[in-house]
């Protein structure tokens, strides 16, 4: 771990830090895997002065987040003022320094693109879905809403649309598989699952996985789900340097019930999916968000449990207690292998963290230490 990096960030972030011990593999210890919450601060996403252009202050509702080499990359659901972007990065030693501003990433594709949702990366490159929660039929007005990004590691002014065609603007064309392969064996909807919304991403080797969080007849009238896609793809040698391509084989790898815990609220439904290249273990967010109560559990599968649709294990603190966080948990990404930062999306929610009261341009977000 590199101490003197992890610190300065909670320092910068006017938490209160506690003494890391060095940890152990659960396989050394012989003890289960545990986490506990280390500290929790805010994020400025942008100054509190910012306006949308209907006089509305900028609203910060941070769904995605990525650690890569010191920068933490960090994507919003909503629009966000002229001159910024949905999309941004901020080192992590200042992370929560409010005197340091982040820097917005202004490439089209991350300017064009609607309603982020998940980071994933396999070291070597980043990707970045939206939610694909909607379309307009005879329309491409929210052809946006349905777009994976992807770029370089270290290049993110190279970002470029995954679709099935070269060129296109969306991935829009991705919809069709994605609904054909989440309506097989529910007989009500025998030409696809019209609504549906990812709120997971993950990537292992040459596999991505897309995490379900809702499915139904429409935005409206809907199932909470914790199902997982996956579809492999592959990297292309193109005159335009390397493209990635997805295969054709999209299955259903997971469809896991957070309500077999019987001491956990309901209804729980995937907010993130991360995999873990140092641990070889997926980590999984099921969050709840009813009758005004926000809170959110971790969850972890090996590759071949989640894999072979079998339950994931509740992550619980050395007490055995449900590891959780009373804010909407939207992603989490690894600060190094003993921590994971979480960031959460509590929408208009004014939500305390500490001391203080998260304002709109603000995202909670909390650092677990994992033994």
């Amino acid at each position: 771990m590199k101490k003197s990096v992890f610190l300065a960030g909670l320092l910068l972030a006017s938490v209160s830090v506690f003494e890391c011990k060095t940890a152990r593999r659960p396989a050394e210890t012989g003890r289960p895997l545990s986490a506990s919450a280390e500290t929790e601060s805010l994020l400025n996403c942008c100054g509190s002065d910012r306006k949308m252009p209907d006089g509305n202050p900028a609203s910060c509702e941070a769904s995605a987040v990525l650690f890569l080499d010191g920068v933490v990359y960090v994507a919003n659901d909503k629009d966000m003022p002229a001159g910024l972007s949905p999309v941004f990065s901020k080192p992590w030693a200042a992370f929560g320094d409010t005197a340091v501003q982040p820097a917005p990433l202004t490439a089209g594709p991350f300017l064009a693109a609607k309603k982020y949702e998940d980071f994933a990366s396999n070291g070597e490159y980043v990707f970045l879905t939206t939610a694909f929660d909607r379309v307009k039929p005879g329309s491409t007005d929210w052809d946006a809403y349905n777009t994976i990004l992807y770029w370089k590691k270290g290049d993110p002014a190279g970002v470029k649309v995954l679709a099935p065609e070269p060129g296109a603007a969306t991935s829009v064309g991705f919809r069709e598989p994605l609904s054909r392969v989440l309506a097989q064996n529910r007989p009500a909807f025998p030409n696809g699952m019209p609504y549906f919304k990812i709120e997971g991403l993950a990537v292992m080797d040459s596999l991505l996985l897309f995490g379900i969080r809702e499915e139904g007849e429409k935005f409206d009238k809907f199932d909470y789900r914790t199902r997982i896609v996956a579809v492999p793809f592959s990297v292309q040698k193109t005159a335009d340097g390397e493209t990635i391509r997805l295969g054709s084989n999209w299955r259903i790898v997971a469809d896991f019930d957070p309500g077999s815990v019987a001491e956990l609220p309901k209804p729980l439904a995937l907010s993130s999916l991360e995999y873990d290249r140092d641990r070889r273990l997926f980590w999984m967010l099921t969050s709840i968000e009813q009758n005004g109560r926000l809170d959110a559990y971790l969850w972890t599968a090996t590759p071949d449990a989640l894999l072979n649709n079998r339950p994931f294990t509740l992550v619980r603190d050395e007490a055995g207690r449900p590891v959780h966080f009373n804010h909407k948990a939207e992603d989490l990404t690894l600060l190094d292998r003993n921590h994971l930062l979480v960031i959460h999306d509590d929408d208009r929610t004014a939500t305390p963290v500490g001391d203080r009261t998260r304002r709109p341009h603000q995202a909670a977000y909390t650092v677990l230490r994992v033994n």
